[in-house]
């Protein structure tokens, strides 16, 4: 009989641990894709800014060029 209390107390910490591990692995899957989408969204933030800046400097060439100095 003791040895089937161990062997069953032996089992349920095995599930704790495979629980625990399971959900660690999926905390770590989850804050990988939130990291990853606000990375995406620094990346498209600096693009937009340099898109901006340089169709700011073409606007300004643009008024320059057709405008003339008296």
């Amino acid at each position: 009989m003791g040895i089937l209390i161990a062997l069953f107390r032996g089992t349920a910490v095995a599930t704790v641990i495979v629980f625990a591990l399971a959900l660690l692995k999926a905390l770590v899957i989850s804050f990988g894709f939130l990291l990853a989408v606000i990375k995406f969204a620094i990346v498209l933030g600096f693009l937009i800014l340099i898109v901006s800046i340089a169709v700011s400097m073409l606007r300004d060439w643009s008024n320059k060029s057709t405008t003339k100095d008296v």
